[in-house]
This record gives C-alpha cells, structure tokens and sequence, in this order.
C-alpha cells in the first residue's frame, strides 16, 4: 500500500499504472531495470524479487525465472517467487514493458549517436570549407560567422573572397536553404562552380547566370541568395550583382550618410520560374570606404527586416572609424547576441585603405585561425585590421 504526501493511505499501485512508469522516457536503462523488481514487489506479485543480467541461474529453488529481451537482445532475468499464479503472467507483462522501454531507449541513444557523427562530419566539412582570407594590398577584411546555436552550428551561410590571376578578387556572401552536412555541400557545390567559371574569364552577368544553371542541374532542390562581386583593388572598381541576397551597405569615408546597394534579382535556383537576368552595378571605392556584406541573420533576429538593416546601419556607423576587428565584433554583439536569434549569422567587412599606409597594415589570417571563424571568436593570429 502507498502512502501519500500528508501520510494517509493512497490506492493501490494499478497494473497499467506500473507498466506506464517502465516507459518513462526520463528514465536511464539502469533506472529501467532497477524499477522492475520494486514494481513488482509493490504490486504484491510476489516476494524476494531480483533483477540479475543473463540467464537465469539454473539452481533457482522456487523462484520463477522471466527473461526481459529488447528487440530480441537478451537484457536479463527478473525472479521472484511468486504470490500466486496469476502473479507470474501479470509479472510477464511488466517484463516485456521493460524490455520495449530498454528497446526505445536504445534507438534513442542511436540515433543521437548517429545525429552526433553527422554533425561532427558536417563541422569539420564546413570548417574546411571556409576559405582564408589572404588580403591584397589595399585593403583590410574581416569576417565572423555565429551559428543560431551550438547543436546546429552547421548552417548554410557562406562566403569566398577568391584571388584572380588578372590581380582582381571575387567577393562572395551567401545564404544556402538547409542545415548540416546537405547545406554544407551546397555552399561547396555554389563556390567551387563561381571560382571555376571566373577562372573562365566570364563577366559578372554571364558569370552568376551560368553559376545559377550548372549548380541547378546538379541539384535541382537547390535554394540561395548570393551576393558577388569583382573587385579590382588598384583602382577601388567594384562590380557587384546579387541573387536575391540582402543589399550591401556601403559607409563612405567622410560622408555621414550610408549607402543601401540596392540590386534586382531573384534567388538562384528559381531560374524555373522566370529567366530573369541579375542586375549589375558598379562603385567605386575610395580610400577609407567600407564596404559591409551580410546574411539575413544579422538583420532579422526580431523578424523586421528593414528594422534589423537599420540597426546594423546604425551600429556600424557608429563604429566606423574603429578597427575592422573591432567594428565586426561591437556590431555583431549588439545586433546579434541580444536577439530573438533562429539563424545563424555572418558578417563580412571591407574596407579599400592606401596601399601605403602603415596606419591599417594587416597579415593573411592563417588556415589555423580559419576554425575560430565559426563560433564567432578572433583568432589569436588573425589580421590586426
């Protein structure tokens, strides 16, 4: 008989009630086998109740031997001796509660196993795929991505920054629909094919159209904002076009008032729908200009876009006669790290300086320091930008 919290008698502990408390998913296999036995001695199923692993002894006098299998897997034996003859049956149920609730338990612990294996390969597939930064001369960049949140840290926002042989640089920011080791392999799929097409000598037109049907032939499900540029670093020239990705901010050095680049095109992938040629522009940079690229995550931790921009506006202007370094990681901790945040984020800082100056000399971040890129943090040999 239970006794309940103000000591007065409380009913009996029913059958279904009992097989009902084997199948609590809060509950350890060790917690499962060691509940067994006290469930059965508290249903009055019998006395001297054991729970032990293998097979049953076979010098066992009057105890009854009831063997608790998952999914065919011998867990063990549970003896007793019984009250009566029904108290065996009754005590078989309970056995083969516990041993489908050992069975679930296990599946659970697998497939967490395997989601864990997953998300390792996914990790070290996308660290690998961050690129280094090897700046030219003339300008400093910095960049940061911060995943949504640790156990899904593996996301599908990417950037390139990709040295042509002509002395030019192809800039990338994008955003792939899809988490984990499929995402991963599409950001791959989408900047191996733009470094192989520049490597073509294409225009940035041809270059982005072509980008979008060969990626799209080979992965038809495929969806993504991407924003590319070419950049010729001697003369500051950028040309840039975007596939449906957030516009650009541009801050001019000198001029209070930041710069949207706005640009028309559709996400790649929905060249299906409507074959829509991708808008080209071009700006060019002047020393001390800043260039900053991002992905919807920055801006849209509270679900307003044109909120979200305004605030990343406003923080970066705020900040813009600071360090690279420094800028990118003020902002992100204030738009970012204080948001309602479902998406990950990355940032991407650009700033044309005077290929003479010692006032913003910076080094290659090295592939070492490319790792501390994916949780947000500074490598401690990173570029002094």
């Amino acid at each position: 008989m239970n006794a309940s919290a103000d000591g007065t008698a409380a009913a009996p502990l029913a059958d279904t009630q009992a097989s009902l408390l084997l199948h609590d998913p809060a509950l350890s296999p060790v917690e499962v086998v060691a509940l067994l036995p006290r469930l059965v001695a508290e249903l009055g199923l019998g006395t001297a109740v054991t729970f032990t692993a293998g097979p049953p002894p076979t010098d066992r006098g009057p105890c009854a031997a009831l063997p608790v299998c998952a999914d065919g897997r011998h867990e063990g034996t549970l003896l007793f001796v019984p009250a009566c003859e029904q108290a065996v049956a009754r005590a078989r149920t309970l056995a083969e509660h516990a041993g489908a609730s050992l069975a679930a338990l296990r599946q659970v612990a697998d497939i967490e196993h395997r989601e864990r294996a997953v998300r390792h390969v996914a990790e070290q597939l996308q660290d690998a795929l961050l690129p280094p930064i090897t700046e030219p001369d003339g300008m400093s960049i910095a960049v940061r991505y911060r995943a949504a949140a640790r156990e899904a840290r593996v996301g599908g926002d990417f950037y390139d920054v990709f040295a042509i042989p002509d002395g030019r640089l192809l800039l990338v920011v994008g955003d792939v629909v899809g988490k984990g080791v499929e995402a991963a392999v599409r950001t791959s799929r989408i900047t191996q094919t733009l470094r192989a097409l520049t490597l073509c000598g294409l225009g940035l037109e041809e270059l982005l159209r072509r980008c979008d049907e060969q990626v799209t032939y080979q992965d038809p499900a495929i969806m993504a904002t991407v924003w590319c540029a070419l950049y010729e670093p001697d003369s500051g020239e950028l040309e840039f076009a975007s596939l449906g990705h957030p516009p650009a901010l541009l801050l001019r050095d000198g001029d209070p008032a930041p710069v949207r680049l706005e640009l028309q095109g559709l996400p790649l992938g929905m060249r299906d729908l409507v074959d829509e040629v991708p808008e080209v522009r071009r700006r060019l940079l002047e020393p001390g200009d800043l260039l900053v690229l991002y992905t919807d995550g920055v801006v849209e931790g509270e679900g307003d876009f044109i909120a979200g921009q305004q605030a990343l506006l406003d923080a970066v202007d705020r900040r813009r006669d600071e360090t690279l370094s420094a800028i990118i990681d003020g902002v992100l901790d204030e738009v970012v790290a204080g948001a309602n945040k479902r998406d990950d984020a990355l940032l991407l800082l650009l700033r044309r300086r005077d290929p003479v100056s010692p006032l913003d000399m910076s080094r290659p971040a090295s592939r070492c320091a490319r790792a501390c890129l994916l949780n947000g943090h500074e490598p401690a040999h990173s570029s002094r930008l």
